[in-house]
């Protein structure tokens, strides 16, 4: 602790006395004249001097320096009209900017919404910004718009496979992403089996991810974080907007608690075969649609002075299903889903310093309960978090600009647990292993420091802590597997503790106005870990913590990139090499099988290394009728553990040497708007068995090295045309069509082993057949319409 602050007092007190000039501050906030919402990424800016100024923030606020003098403020956002005024500069001072909307082009502004500086002006590598109006011209799967699946158009993000929603950045499994909705963590973003993201586009406000040098007030993964923000409600008028689906509807309804004062947003979506063909299935064999999700979102804002803002955010989602087979013998139901709450405090001390203070509980679970000819089983897993933050924003001066802050979160987990009966009553406990619980805090700064008018190091430091308590048993155990002897630990008592140092430096040297070269240096830990069950489609996979037997991940990364911008960002490029180096990855020791044990998960697991470079090219188009994007990453992935694969390297399940995305859209009128995306991705690794053969009737398997089969590659064109309808009385609205995978590509979902010919006749072939989601051309139609 002595040593973070004498760092943090360091850091604080830099400040090249060359570069220490008097200047005063100019802050304020960008809102819509219209609605009283903020307007996150507006350019704000003293036109006599453009070197000074600032892109608002989330909440609509900006902030820079300069000193004494009479000039023109300007504010720029897309879709609204440029505003100006002057300002004199003789002390700080606040000027608060409404924006107009613009009344022509509205179609064509809607999707070139540049919400972000350009490329070249800071020191952030692999931080892109989706802006929702982009995200609603994608063609998508069953016409629902789904931010996951925009998220892996994006050079060094990989799909996780055909139509879902997983995905893996540079190298690093799907729980190293940090996906944020409101500040709360969701552990399992997907529904229907990770077809479709818990994200409902009405609820969404703003989308960025991080895949580089994450800033040092995101911590607990080591890949990236994906942040997302929940809509404010409109503070003027009542709005009502929604859309019908092939798969699902949507409902929000927001407005004014009190003029320009208080707002509430309220968005809710659920499938709906099930409500539509059960009461015409419920006399037939088929019985109904065995399966339905939903999600409601809230939001509550209050402004209580130009000082304090409080809002109150939350989403509860659950997937439901059941399962019927063996004539009736087996019967099962299924549901997880994901709930949060978040409390959240903004305070500005003045126009140098402000506070937020947020409270925030997260919850994950999952529940399968099934009856097998009389016998009971009922297993869960889960994650529950309390946290809070106090995060500072600190800006002395035009030349430093300081965050910092405390984070703290109480972690209980369920690994796995349940229960049993058999047909005559008696119970039996499975519930042998226990929740796990652990604290985990961190302390962190950083501080953007500009050094000449082309030199920015952004220097960040993070010191995080992990303590795991009781209650818990650790056993010791002989070469034959079993428990010799065991350490029992009470409720709170301290198991173990880690506690790691995590540096994050980025460097941006400006080549000229338009281009920069930017480097990075960044060292993760991540004290929960994500093992996933190979063996089954549903979501059984664990949250398991740091603990007396499992070590926390660690991560150092390496990035050299080079940016470009041209005709005022109208254009912008990039090229970033990386270098990722992985300690402590967690899998499945050779031979596990799920199923019922006594055995604690924590001595199912064996860890390993892993590494991870490639080449990310990049190159977007923001403003105009055509605009979109291009992506490609060369890159390689592997893992080596000591008890896997003879101790050999292998290449690792999400290892994809080629990665391409096309993306684009195009305004031809003000009613129509045509986009379009086309993927290829080198096929996924897995392992096959290699041979089959029988002894005494039994049928054995024998398996090649690890990973060691390729599936074909993956690609797919989607195409999608909006057409904007003609206002009705007070109903704007839409109708977009879309389809899927247009030629008809038969993408490869997974493979399985089919044999021909006879076993005692010794003329079985054996034969590796893949299996495909989407194997022909999806067309949809979604209805999109807003009331106000």
């Amino acid at each position: 602790m002595y040593t973070f602050l004498l760092l943090l007092g360091l850091l604080v007190g830099f400040i090249p006395a060359a570069y220490a000039q008097p200047a005063y501050t100019l802050s304020g906030r960008v809102t819509d004249a219209e609605t009283g919402l903020p307007l996150a990424g507006a350019t704000v800016f003293l036109q006599e001097l453009q070197s000074a100024g600032a892109i608002t923030d989330a909440s609509g606020t900006y902030s820079f320096n300069a000193r004494s003098g009479m000039y023109t403020l300007v504010a720029k956002y897309i879709g609204y009209e440029i505003q100006q005024e002057p300002v004199q500069l003789t002390k700080s001072i606040v000027v608060d900017v409404k924006l107009v909307a613009s009344t022509y082009a509205v179609r064509e502004v809607e999707v070139t919404a540049q919400r972000k500086p350009p490329i070249t002006e800071t020191a952030v590598m692999g931080q892109l910004e989706l802006p929702l109006e982009t995200i609603k011209t994608l063609p998508v799967l069953f016409g629902e718009v789904d931010i996951l699946k925009a998220v892996q158009l994006l050079p060094g993000v990989q799909a996780a496979g055909e139509g879902g929603t997983g995905f893996y950045v540079r190298g690093g499994g799907a729980d190293q992403n940090l996906v944020l909705l409101d500040k709360a963590i969701v552990y399992n973003p997907g529904h229907l089996f990770n077809f479709f993201s818990v994200f409902n586009s009405d609820a969404i406000d703003n989308t960025t991810l991080i895949k580089g040098n994450m800033p040092a007030h995101y911590g607990g993964r080591l890949s990236s974080v994906l942040d997302i923000g929940m809509k404010e409600g409109n503070l003027n008028d009542t709005e009502v907007s929604g859309g019908i689906g092939l798969i699902s509807s949507r409902l929000s309804v927001q407005g004014p608690i009190k003029a320009e004062k208080s707002s509430f947003i309220l968005s809710g979506r659920r499938t709906y075969a099930d409500a539509l063909f059960n009461p015409f299935l419920k006399n037939t064999d088929q019985g109904g649609v065995p399966y339905y999700f939903y999600d409601l979102n809230g939001k509550i804002i209050f402004i209580l002075s130009e000082s304090d803002k409080v809002y109150f955010s939350g989403y509860y989602g659950r997937d439901v299903g059941s399962l019927t087979l063996s004539d009736g013998r087996f019967d099962a139901e299924f549901s997880w889903g994901n709930a949060s709450a978040t409390a959240h405090w903004e305070h500005t001390f003045n126009d140098k310093l402000k506070a937020d203070f947020s409270g925030i509980l997260t919850n994950y679970n999952f529940q399968f309960d099934w009856d097998f000819g009389g016998f009971k089983t009922l297993v869960k897993t889960g994650v529950q978090d309390y946290s809070l933050h106090l995060d500072f924003d600190y800006q002395p001066s035009a030349l430093h600009h300081l965050q910092y802050g405390v984070q703290y979160t109480y972690h209980t987990l369920k690994p796995r647990s349940g229960t049993a009966q058999n047909s005559e009553g008696d119970n039996f406990d499975t519930d042998k292993l226990r929740n796990k619980y652990g604290h985990e805090t961190a302390l962190y700064i950083s501080d953007d420091v500009y050094l000449s008018d082309k030199l920015l190091f952004s220097l960040g430091l993070r010191n995080s802590y992990f303590n795991q308590v009781g209650p818990y048993t650790l056993y010791q155990f002989n070469e034959n597997q079993q428990a010799t002897d065991s350490t029992h630990y009470t409720s709170g008592e301290n198991v173990a503790t880690y506690s790691a140092w995590e540096p994050r430096v980025s460097v941006k040297y400006e080549l000229s106005k338009t281009a920069s070269v930017k480097a990075a240096f960044t060292k993760s830990a991540q004290y929960l870990h994500l093992v996933s069950n190979a063996y089954t489609t549903l979501p059984l996979d664990v949250w398991v913590p740091s603990s007396a037997v499992v070590e926390p991940q660690r991560a150092t990364q390496y990035a050299l990139g080079y940016f470009k911008s041209i005709k005022q960002n109208q254009y912008e490029g990039s090229v970033e090499i990386y270098y990722k180096d992985l300690k402590n990855q967690l899998e499945y020791r050779q031979g596990y099988a799920p199923g019922p044990s006594n055995r604690d998960l924590d001595y199912e697991f064996v860890s390993g290394n892993g590494k991870s470079y490639g080449i990310e090219l990049f190159a977007r188009k923001n403003y105009g009728k055509l605009q979109g994007w291009l992506g490609y990453t060369l890159s390689r992935t592997t893992r080596t553990f000591p008890d896997l694969n003879e101790g050999k390297m292998f290449p690792a399940r999400y290892d994809r040497r080629h990665d391409l995305s096309v993306v684009g859209s195009y305004t031809y009128n003000d009613r129509w708007t045509f986009g379009g995306s086309f993927v290829y991705g080198t096929g996924e690794a897995t392992t096959l068995p290699v041979r089959r053969y029988y002894i005494e009737g039994t049928v054995n398997y024998q398996y090649g090295s690890r990973n060691s089969f390729r599936m074909e590659p993956t690609h797919r064109l989607d195409l999608s045309a909006t057409l904007q309808a003609k206002k009705w009385r007070n109903i704007e609205s839409s109708w977009t069509f879309s389809i899927y995978n247009v030629y008809g590509r038969r993408n490869p979902f997974l493979y399985y082993i089919d044999n021909e010919g006879e076993a005692y006749g010794n003329t079985v072939k054996l034969q590796a057949k893949k299996t495909s989601i989407v194997p022909f051309p999806l067309p949809s139609v979604t209805w999109n319409f807003t009331w106000k």
